[in-house]
């Protein structure tokens, strides 16, 4: 019964195994393979359609296809028309806020209010007083006193408001910002601190002037609300009073037309431009590199021009010799020793030559507001005077 058992349950085995079966097919283990319903797809970035073509085919498919690529990434035809209502409100807003700067008569956007920019300004002085506060000189230092007069004379001759005498310069009081976010940003946007109020209010604009010992930095700036901060840097390039007026003149004329409003102005374009873009499929890098170089940097160096330009006729108002401008950016050409770009297309500014050939160009204008000026030659020859009376200037650079 056993040996029976056995020979009947082997024997189909053997039946079922052909004979030219190799040896290593019986050893081999069956593994088991899933099974596949679908095509496999990997991730692939796609910038426009396969095929595409700006020009229409013979079956006029270029401008379809570019049309349903766009309607894709939006998301479909309700996007579509939600993102048209966008630009076109955007549009409208833009062309509504348009307007012209005074002075030159330049078409711009500008959507600030003068407590915004007065507000920034307030904060930033508060910002910049704490980084440089054991590097402010006093109020009744020399070289302060003297730059204030500078000051004085530029601002006042042009009914820009008052400046503040040294006794009156006391102790800022206020919180150092924090622009991370918070109240202060509040306070920015809306207008809400005490700079605000002020400007609401319709007040004089008080200028503060501000002396930072610091030599190695050669910069000047003017924030809004009249705070003018020198470095001792600057003064050996500016060499005498009315080269330090070109500099004041220049960072003034930049409050007089607002650029700091303008440029907080522009930079909401230039977010609304690149989210624009980027919806579209743009590459993010070009897209910022080309609003960078297309719009940001020009609009800039047209700034700096303007500048200029109302800086000139501000110091020659104020009896300074508008010559002096040239010859200030000759030497500051000089000091920077060849450092600058020979070109001005990656630049925020424009080129110390190109400068110089637009004060050339702008100065028969300039010396004529000079000429009519009350002042006529008498301040040259008093700060002539003056110079031979105190030969040791704070200017240069033995006294630092």
């Amino acid at each position: 019964m056993f040996s029976r058992t056995l020979r009947s349950s082997f024997t189909p085995i053997s039946r079922s195994i052909p004979h030219s079966a190799p040896s290593s097919l019986l050893a081999r283990p069956q593994i088991p393979r899933n099974i596949h319903t679908s095509i496999r797809r990997s991730a692939k970035y796609e910038r426009f359609p396969s095929g595409y073509s700006p020009s229409p085919g013979p079956n006029g498919g270029g401008g379809t296809d570019i049309w349903q690529y766009f309607k894709r990434r939006l998301g479909g035809d309700r996007a579509v028309w939600v993102y048209g209502i966008g630009v076109g409100g955007g549009g409208i807003y833009y062309v509504t806020h348009l307007e012209r700067v005074p002075e030159t008569g330049r078409l711009r956007f500008m959507d600030v209010d003068e407590a915004q920019e007065r507000e920034l300004g307030r904060q930033t002085q508060l910002q910049t007083l704490n980084e440089y506060s054991r590097a402010v000189l006093p109020p009744n230092h020399p070289t302060t006193k003297r730059v204030r007069a500078v000051a004085t004379r530029i601002i006042e001759s042009s009914g820009l408001g008052r400046v503040k005498s040294g006794g009156e310069m006391g102790a800022v009081e206020g919180k150092v910002p924090n622009f991370g976010g918070g109240e202060d940003i509040g306070e920015i946007l809306f207008g809400g601190g005490e700079a605000g109020k002020d400007a609401r209010e319709g007040k004089e604009t008080e200028w503060e002037v501000y002396v930072i010992d610091d030599k190695k930095t050669k910069n000047a700036f003017v924030l809004p609300g009249g705070k003018i901060f020198v470095f001792t840097g600057i003064l050996p390039v500016s060499a005498n009073d009315d080269g330090l007026a070109t500099v004041l003149g220049h960072e003034v004329a930049h409050q007089v037309a607002r650029h700091p409003a303008e440029r907080m102005s522009s930079m909401k374009v230039l977010f609304a431009l690149g989210f624009l873009f980027e919806s579209l499929g743009l590459d993010v890098g070009i897209t910022r590199l080309l609003l960078t170089f297309m719009l940001q940097l020009p609009n800039s160096r047209k700034n700096e021009s303007e500048a200029d330009f109302i800086g000139l006729r501000l110091m020659s108002k104020a009896c300074f010799d508008p010559n002096e401008s040239t010859k200030m950016w000759q030497r500051m050409s000089e000091s920077e020793k060849g450092r600058g770009l020979p070109t001005d297309f990656l630049s925020t500014h424009p080129a110390n030559e190109k400068r110089i050939k637009q004060l050339e160009k702008w100065m028969p204008d300039a010396l004529s507001i000079r000429a009519a000026s009350p002042c006529g030659d008498t301040s040259s020859y008093y700060s002539g005077f003056m110079d031979s009376l105190n030969p040791t200037s704070p200017y240069s650079k033995s006294i630092w």
